[in-house]
């Protein structure tokens, strides 16, 4: 379906050790599943305090390069062999195998699949994504080494942070009496997890204030001064967990041991029964994550920044926003190459809105005619050449070859989204010509990219603003100084019928709009990803026409439109499904 050349993916990559400004988005091979693994279109994705710590120094994590994160939320896009619990399609969340399993914050990444379970439906991805690595962690401590019970008194250092505030709500799950500490600030929000006493560690000396306490849950301490105040609170026969990975000496255990109190140093291990012991504890509303902030992928380092204040409340979280969105439209297109009507039955709403005039509306005309066009095509070809998205919407841009030896179709398709699944559906054809004015063909990319990323988030704005202000002057109000103002000196033109460069777009679209000075341009909806901006419009070259339905595609570097796809076709004169095109 695809071309495997365009397999890629966007990820935040380290080549060094240091700051946060070490973390670059750059583009890499998509990975595939292998034996007992899972491909996960990653959608939201968890910053833990391992993440900024093995940025800066080498930990506990691999060698570089280096690609950090190890919560996941997202959607299965494929399964390796030997996997029975997952389908493409399912939603899951988990956590990479800690530390060596790495490499979350990324559209893609693959992992085992009894790492992961089904990510509840009563969650968002953001959410899930908070929950991996700090739940587990929590869940660890408190149940499977500490064995938490009704009635117990449980001490949780830090109980506002990313491990501590969820070990409060699992801790109370049991049934024990919590006692947290925060800064005062953040009493109230202990006070709204059901800490039964908040402590400001500021203010307080926490040996005298508390006594008798059955557990500890110690994310902060990391010497032998600091673990006193954690042993002065314990009763006899009580346990101490540490979850922060350094030494203790042989002397300092055996004093503990003296004391008769219980000393386990944990690593959180991915662990399949407590993901979903966790699921159940969201299912049942014991266990919900307070998210601080969320950052798309590109502004990791601003993730991490902000995590190492030290002064965050519950979780960071980066989002994946476009990938499962594309990876749902690419699919999409099994059901005109392959057959795969499944994909409509996970993928499509009931109330699906076609805008194709040949298609009715709803999921179920939607697989015969994908059924119908397989049986006229059985041969045809789909070369998806870009895939752009934002917000709801995502756009492809394919050469769609119906039968060997012929020139085919440029087509692009808009899918916008709701509630994570597409709802509605553009789309215009264009028949690729014998010959160019131009000596390009309508698919292939001429100009640089913006970047060595292509798709880098912090270009967008810029561009989209910059596309829809050429669109206003040039096209809608038939100012042709906007060629000199917008386009570059290097513009390449894929519309079969305009020359290269700006003598030939003045000369192309000069006579187009000196042909039909009452053009009426209204443009309906602008996409726009890094450097490319696509713009969705109804052309009406004379009044009282049905005119034409028209997609321009322009990339952008530095402040210039640099190169444009299009495709244009005639609006009909009736419709399969009583809507307009647009």
């Amino acid at each position: 379906m695809t071309n495997p050349d365009t397999a890629t993916m966007r990820a935040i990559r380290q080549d060094t050790h240091g700051s946060p400004e070490v973390l670059k988005e750059v583009e890499l091979p998509r990975p595939e599943p292998g034996l007992s693994e899972i491909l996960i279109a990653v959608q939201a994705a968890g910053v833990n305090p391992t993440d900024w710590w093995n940025r800066a120094q080498p930990m506990t994590a691999g060698g570089l390069p280096l690609i950090l994160g190890w919560d996941v939320s997202g959607v299965v896009e494929a399964v390796g062999i030997g996997v029975t619990l997952f389908k493409p399609g399912d939603e899951v969340f988990g956590m990479l195998p800690y530390p060596h399993g790495v490499g979350a914050h990324a559209e893609y990444v693959t992992a085992p699949a009894r790492s992961f379970v089904h990510k509840p439906v009563g969650i968002d991805h953001v959410q899930a994504g908070a929950l991996p690595l700090a739940a587990l962690t929590a869940y660890q401590a408190l149940v499977d080494t500490a064995d938490v019970q009704p009635g117990q008194r449980v001490f949780i250092h830090a109980a506002a942070g990313g491990v501590g505030h969820l070990a409060v709500q699992i801790a109370k799950s049991r049934g024990a009496y919590v006692i947290g500490t925060a800064s005062a600030a953040k009493h109230d929000f202990l006070r709204s997890l059901g800490v039964d006493e908040a402590i400001d560690y500021h203010t307080v000396d926490i040996a005298e204030a508390v006594k008798d306490i059955d557990v500890v849950l110690d994310p902060v301490s990391r010497d032998t001064a600091a673990r006193a105040r954690s042993l002065a609170v314990l009763r006899p026969g009580g346990t101490l967990v540490s979850i922060l990975p350094v030494p203790i000496d042989a002397d300092e255990l055996a004093d503990i041991a003296e004391r008769g109190i219980r000393y386990e140093s944990l690593l959180v291990e991915a662990d399949r029964a407590g993901m979903q012991a966790i699921a159940d504890l969201v299912e049942t509303g014991a266990l919900r994550a307070h998210i601080e902030a969320t950052f798309p992928l590109a502004e990791a380092a601003k993730a991490h920044t902000l995590g190492e204040t030290g002064r965050t409340t519950g979780k960071i979280v980066l989002t994946v926003e476009g990938a499962v969105k594309k990876q749902i439209a690419q699919s999409l297109m099994t059901v005109f190459d392959g057959g795969d009507t499944t994909v409509i039955d996970r993928h499509v709403r009931p109330d699906y809105i076609q805008h194709n005039p040949l298609a009715p509306d709803g999921p179920e005309a939607l697989k015969a005619f994908g059924a119908a066009w397989r049986q006229q095509y059985p041969d045809a070809k789909y070369d998806i050449k870009r895939v752009i998205s934002e917000g709801d919407l995502v756009l492809l841009h394919s050469n769609v070859v119906p039968a060997p030896g012929t020139r085919g179709i440029a087509a692009f398709d808009i899918f916008r989204f709701q509630d994570g699944k597409i709802a509605e559906h553009w789309d215009i054809l264009q028949e690729v010509p014998a010959t160019t004015a131009n000596g390009n063909d309508m698919f292939s990319t001429l100009s640089r990219p913006q970047a060595d990323a292509p798709e880098q988030r912090w270009f967008t704005a810029y561009n989209k603003k910059l596309v829809t202000a050429f669109v206003d002057q040039f096209l809608v109000r038939k100012d042709l100084s906007a060629i000199d103002t917008y386009i570059g000196a290097e513009y390449r033109q894929h519309n079969p019928n305009i020359p290269d460069g700006v003598a030939g777009v003045k000369a192309g679209l000069g006579a187009y709009i000196e042909q039909f000075p009452q053009l009426s341009v209204e443009p309906k909806r602008i996409i726009a990803e890094g450097d490319l901006v696509a713009v969705h419009s109804h052309y009406v070259e004379t009044p009282g026409e049905r005119g034409r339905a028209v997609l321009d595609l322009f990339r952008v570097r530095d402040g210039k439109i640099v190169e444009h796809w299009d495709a244009v076709q005639d609006v009909p004169e009736t419709s399969a499904n009583d809507n307009t095109m647009f």
